[in-house]
């Protein structure tokens, strides 16, 4: 009996199957009809898929756009830094050119290391120098340019001797009541780099009289440069410092 009524139901079931019209799937989210054989694709991939297309494109190209960017920043700083290094490192080499009476150049060769020139300059320009360090005159206006010139040859160390006699001894106010005038004896060399200097100071009054006459010795230190820029040609064209200095009264 049981399987006479199961029979029945299976049999209703399979008729209702058979009776139910064919046609196209539903999907059960959307409601949308999917043809027979066919999937309906998620409506959140499609979204997603379709904001990649539509927007992913210009990120792409902005990430690109950002790794150029820093790129060339990166590559403009390095070639900052080389440009810097090399600019500090950078030397420049003189070169002696001699030329005939005409101007023309004979003969052009890199300037070797700077020494000192020969004698008779030496001896040129340590007169000069102590002749204007001790001369004395009522005019103001060549008394510095005696000064000028003195201190322009003069190493820091020069400078500092001569500014602590000047101290003592202001030319200006003592070219106010008399004169010195100077007269070199002799300009020695005692090494290659040192000087024995020896002169004579005759001092008069304004009105001309004779006033005194010392005897001086002084000890000078020397060395060379090479003179590069206008101011230093201009001031110091021999290229003859002083180091060290040191006078001394004579009996």
């Amino acid at each position: 009996m049981g399987s006479i009524i199961s029979d029945m139901f299976s049999k209703g079931a399979k008729k209702d199957q058979d009776v139910q019209p064919k046609g196209p799937n539903i999907e059960r989210v959307t409601g949308l009809s999917v043809p027979t054989g066919q999937v309906l694709e998620s409506p959140y991939l499609a979204g997603r898929r379709e904001w990649n297309e539509r927007y992913g494109s210009y990120i792409a190209r902005a990430r690109t756009w950002q790794m150029v960017a820093f790129a060339s920043m990166a590559l403009s700083g390095v070639l900052g830094a080389a440009l810097a290094y090399n600019a500090s490192q950078s030397k420049v080499q003189p070169f002696i050119v001699q030329v005939d009476k005409l101007g023309e150049a004979v003969a052009v060769s890199p300037a070797e290391a700077v020494g000192l020139p020969e004698q008779r300059i030496v001896r040129f320009q340590l007169a000069n120098f102590i002749t204007n360090s001790r001369s004395v005159t009522p005019d103001p206006i060549v008394q510095k340019r005696w000064l000028d010139s003195v201190y322009a040859i003069s190493t820091p160390s020069a400078a500092g001797f001569l500014n602590e006699f000047y101290g003592k001894a202001d030319p200006f106010k003592r070219g106010q009541g008399n004169m010195v005038a100077v007269e070199i004896s002799t300009a020695l060399p005692l090494s290659p780099k040192t000087w024995q200097i020896q002169w004579t100071e005759t001092t008069r009054g304004l009105n001309g009289s004779l006033e005194g006459t010392t005897r001086w010795q002084a000890i000078l230190t020397v060395n060379a440069f090479a003179p590069s820029t206008p101011q230093q040609i201009i001031a110091n064209p021999t290229g003859v410092i002083v180091e060290q200095i040191n006078w001394t009264q004579q009996q």
